[in-house]
């Protein structure tokens, strides 16, 4: 039988076009309406009354059901002001929201689940937007790739999205790392596979489902313009792996969900695949 996997949204961020896609998607062959990425909007108000144009993108946790043990891809998005702040500190000046529903322990009680239930915890990558819950899961053990931990943990510079300040958030939970070098079997039904690209240790995480094989692609693919069009995301570490990466999803799976794109939502209303 195969496995389901339900969205649980934890909060929204501003998403510009050069960071959706590389150099925008700029191209004499594409118009410009075909590139923008669902809900593009021209009326984002910011804390200061500016509106500026952009996307708000989803932040989500995603929930495996029928797993040997509980678990969930990712933490998905922490404190809003603290991650705003923060961000702010490096140039990054995005508008960063969370609701009430958006908490991600009220995600999980819509599954019937609290925090002190889930037993596995799959870190995609260390970016901030992906381990901002961390300290919510006391008996989770964490799976990470080796090649995430520098960065995660003694961010240079120059590596947009770590921040030194966030680092607590592996810190906090450094003794439950089960840490992985390259592609791995979490249970008979899924695979964890590293590709990199967007960072040094990115993975994939292809799942079993009734309806094939689904590939949650963390930030391999932002939206649904990545895949529409093969064109990568303005954030990566290493091109030539990032589009290696693409192939390979094609290759390997049936259906490839990208990660921070509301069209998400309008495929599969109920929020759940399988």
């Amino acid at each position: 039988m195969g496995l389901k996997i339900h969205h649980i949204n934890t909060g929204q961020l501003q998403n510009s076009l050069p960071t959706s896609l590389l150099n925008s998607a700029a191209s004499p062959d594409l118009p410009y309406e075909e590139r923008l990425p669902y809900g593009w909007r021209t009326d984002i108000v910011r804390e200061t009354g500016e509106i500026q144009d952009g996307v708000m993108i989803p932040v989500p946790v995603w929930l495996l059901e029928g797993t040997d043990k509980v678990t969930i891809i990712d933490t998905g998005l922490g404190d809003a002001d603290e991650v705003s702040a923060m961000q702010k500190r490096y140039g990054v000046n995005v508008l960063t929201t969370k609701t009430e529903e958006e908490d991600l322990k009220v995600g999980l009680a819509r599954h019937g689940l609290k925090p002190e239930d889930i037993e596995v915890v799959v870190l995609t990558h260390l970016h901030f937007d992906h381990v901002g819950n961390n300290e919510m899961f006391p008996n989770a053990k964490f799976v990470v790739q080796k090649d995430e931990l520098p960065q995660g943990l003694t961010p240079p510079s120059f590596c947009m999205y770590y921040y030194p300040e966030y680092a607590y958030k592996i810190k906090d939970v450094q003794d439950r790392l089960t840490i992985i070098d390259g592609d791995y079997e979490l249970d008979d039904r899924v695979k964890l596979v590293k590709i990199g690209g967007h960072t040094p240790g990115c993975q994939v995480v292809m799942v079993e489902t009734g309806e094939g094989t689904v590939c949650l692609t963390s930030d391999i693919m932002y939206n649904y313009r990545n895949l529409e069009l093969n064109w990568p995301t303005g954030s990566w570490w290493n091109i030539q792996e990032l589009m290696a990466g693409y192939d390979r999803i094609r290759r390997e799976a049936d259906i490839i969900i990208p990660e921070h794109d509301w069209k998400f939502l309008s495929l599969y209303p109920s929020g759940t695949v399988g």
